[in-house]
């Protein structure tokens, strides 16, 4: 081992996992011949540590005989900036040693035989004019193409596999430029180099344009890089995990992490009405907006506060990410400004208004700090730094929506700066992907397109990444239901295919499937580049799929069918509901379509969008009998059934629909322990007291468990033409 990597590994803290990650691929990428067709992978998740991965690749690479490394980065200005600080950073010793040089290709100096001599890095953002640069550079220097070349394609997505993106898209370069480019720098190689893709978008090489791939039965087999290694996700990591997962254990405090936003809300953001300048403190259409910034005062203030413990100053942000358009973002800068001017009038009084603000974040947050088991502190400590904050200027709200401005505010690792104890950020496109922000406590998330573009969205989600347990539990991410489905889908997504890689089972049996629902209910294979990933259902080992968000009919319209159901279930289980029993899968049809007659949908119980498709239900019912062996358990499913259950229809003080009526300590366990191989249907019947936000009518709430030996399956219940 020699002398830059053990220096890495001495002074920067490299896991035991993270080296071997490190030194496998670098053994990868020296026995392998690895080109733009064929790459090594580097696979990790959002925000996991991947750059700091593959900046250790790059030192091991130098030592074992590398002489030049390009990095290809999207391509912005903010991130080419980013990464070039990192690296100076990072390597900082061995530049100041004359033993590498790191430069931007656009601005390079005369490359003399002294500099030449030592190793050299060059950034390269992913659009034409950096490319062309990068072509001249080993035209003019014929001698760079004999020396040793690993190329790292960062942040690599669909416009790193060879097809071209549509015409809209802003990485600023289609996939087949980026393809033509690299051909004429290869040619003048003779299999001196090495190409590494780094990426936490694996799906990427799943929904390729039809044509290229074959449909194998209903097996989409996939092009598989030279090899991949997986980036080890470090014990601080917070992705979809604990948004998703974790999230539906109300004993958690991850259950608290999401707050529905209105649409109409979204809209006001979204759209310039100076009215509501004047009444931003009272207004009933911003109120999840008013209450998402209190929220972040007064966490931010706990924070501060159990920092202060230790004798160590706290800050933290928040996003405000709804629009690409500039006068969006200049109206939510009116809005905000607007807000923390009125509280900071409140402030100068202590006015009981605003102390009565205070206490209700103050008891929304309290209950996942208890459940954290963190340090707590009295409301009236927690009001008077909220009040300290706003009266002494401790906020700060900064508008980003160009390249120069965030540029500007990056600090020397790359990272936005926090100038200030509370620093609220308003912006778009620039605040996407690779951008890092600490201390993140705060999301307000609107971007809301007609088709979300998975690795686009995925990339959004700067709330994953390394964060304190304690700042997760005043974390909160703000969305529409809609948009959170959509982060749901893609996780669920997202999950079985990283599955599929970390398992090494990329084609055979236990292949990802894919397949849709045609217009008779009937399932097929699919083709994935059809797929619209928000109107996916990703099938995997003990998953759940329940309807969320429907309001019932009233009492006099339901009771016959209610009693209907209640007859079905009391016959086949003999009147006993101690334990799960056998059900056909016919019946088990009626039954979901009796319960789907007594749920409503409509714009005053805001569910609109939130429509059960029971079709796709019944459905994924079908395809899971597929898979059963034992003649005993073929065209059956067990149904486990519990009554006089009382939950509400909303949860966090009514701002979201309440999506875990089956506890997870009883329900899903017995349901977990019989749907082995074939699937468990859990029926609720809950009392729906109008106290708990439904119609005093009782009701039947179904959960679908899916068996142990369910086979990968992302199952599209719309696809494109």
């Amino acid at each position: 081992m020699s002398q830059m990597y053990k220096s890495f590994i001495e002074s920067k803290g490299y896991s035991t996992d993270l080296q071997e990650c490190i030194e496998k691929t670098v053994d990868e990428l020296t026995k392998n011949r690895t080109n733009f067709n064929d790459p090594g992978m580097l696979l990790g998740k959002i925000q996991s540590g991947k750059t700091r991965t593959f900046i250790g690749i790059i030192a091991l690479a130098f030592d074992r005989g590398y002489n030049i490394c390009v990095i290809f980065t999207k391509g912005t200005k903010a991130l080419a900036e980013q990464t070039m600080k990192r690296l100076d950073n990072e390597f900082f010793q061995f530049i100041e040693n004359d033993e590498l040089k790191v430069y931007d290709i656009m601005s390079l100096p005369s490359l003399t035989p002294y500099i030449k001599q030592q190793n050299l890095i060059f950034i390269v953002k992913k659009e034409t004019n950096n490319l062309d640069h990068l072509v001249k550079l080993f035209i003019n220097n014929p001698d760079l193409s004999q020396k040793k070349v690993l190329f790292v394609d960062d942040e690599a997505d669909f416009a790193s596999i060879g097809f071209k993106r549509d015409r809209s898209a802003q990485s600023g370069i289609s996939i087949n430029v980026l393809a033509q480019k690299i051909n004429s720098i290869r040619q003048g190689f003779e299999n001196n180099y090495s190409f590494l893709q780094v990426t936490a978008t694996p799906y990427s090489l799943y929904l390729q344009p039809g044509g290229e791939l074959e449909l194998n039965s209903d097996v989409f087999e996939p092009i598989k890089p030279a090899f991949t290694s997986l980036v080890p996700i470090h014990d601080a990591y917070i992705g979809g995990q604990q948004y998703f997962e974790e999230s539906q254990n109300p004993e958690s405090p991850y259950s608290k992490l999401y707050t529905r936003v209105p649409d109409n809300e979204i809209e006001v953001l979204n759209r310039r009405d100076q009215r509501y300048l004047n009444n931003i403190t009272t207004t009933p259409n911003l109120s999840v907006f008013r209450s998402a910034i209190m929220n972040f005062l007064v966490g931010g203030s706990i924070r501060i506060l159990q920092n202060e413990l230790n004798q160590k100053k706290y800050k933290c942000s928040f996003i405000i990410h709804t629009s690409t358009t500039k006068d969006r973002h200049q109206w939510q800068i009116e809005l905000v400004e607007a807000l923390l001017s009125s509280l900071t009038e409140s402030a100068s009084t202590e006015s009981q208004d605003l102390k009565d603000l205070i206490e209700i974040s103050y008891s929304d947050l309290a209950e996942s700090i208890e459940m954290n088991g963190d340090n707590s502190f009295t409301l009236q400590r927690v009001t008077k730094k909220v009040i300290e904050a706003l009266n002494d200027g401790y906020v700060g709200v900064t508008k980003i929506n160009s390249e120069n401005q965030i540029a500007a505010l990056l600090d020397r690792n790359g990272q936005l700066r926090l100038d200030n104890p509370f620093n609220i950020f308003i912006g778009g496109q620039i605040l996407d992907r690779g951008i890092t922000i600490d201390n993140l406590i705060g999301f307000f998330y609107g971007r809301n397109p007609n088709t979300f573009q998975q690795d686009t969205v995925l990339q959004h989600s700067r709330m994953y990444g390394a964060r304190s347990s304690k700042d997760m539990a005043l974390t909160r991410l703000y969305t529409s239901s809609r948009i959170y489905n959509a982060l749901l889908s893609m996780h669920e997504f997202d999950s079985a295919l990283r599955d599929a890689f970390e398992e090494g089972i990329h084609n055979g049996d236990n292949s990802v499937v894919f397949v849709e629902r045609d217009e008779q209910g009937l399932i097929r294979p699919c083709a994935p580049n059809k797929i619209l990933i928000t109107s996916t259902h990703t099938i995997r080992p003990h998953s759940r799929f329940l309807p969320v968000g429907f309001q019932t009919k009233a009492r006099t319209h339901i009771q016959t069918t209610i009693t209907e159901i209640d007859r079905i279930l009391n016959e086949f289980s003999n009147g006993n509901f101690e334990q799960p029993f056998l059900l056909d899968v016919e019946k088990v049809f009626e039954l979901i379509d009796l319960i789907n007659s007594t749920f409503e949908f409509e714009e005053r119980y805001e569910n609109i969008g939130l429509e059960w498709d029971y079709l796709t239900f019944k459905a994924i019912l079908r395809r899971l009998q597929a898979n059963i062996s034992n003649q005993d358990l073929k065209g059956k499913i067990y149904c486990y059934v519990q009554t006089n259950r009382n939950l509400s229809r909303k949860k966090n003080n009514g701002l979201t629909f309440s999506d875990a009526p089956d506890d997870g300590n009883t329900d899903r366990r017995i349901a977990r322990n019989v749907s082995n191989e074939t699937a468990c249907l859990i029926l609720l019947k809950q009392n729906g007291l109008k106290v708990n936000g439904w119609r005093d009518a009782e009701f039947w709430w179904p959960i679908l468990m899916t068996p142990l030996n369910s086979r990968p399956a992302v199952f599209a219940s719309e696809t494109m033409n």
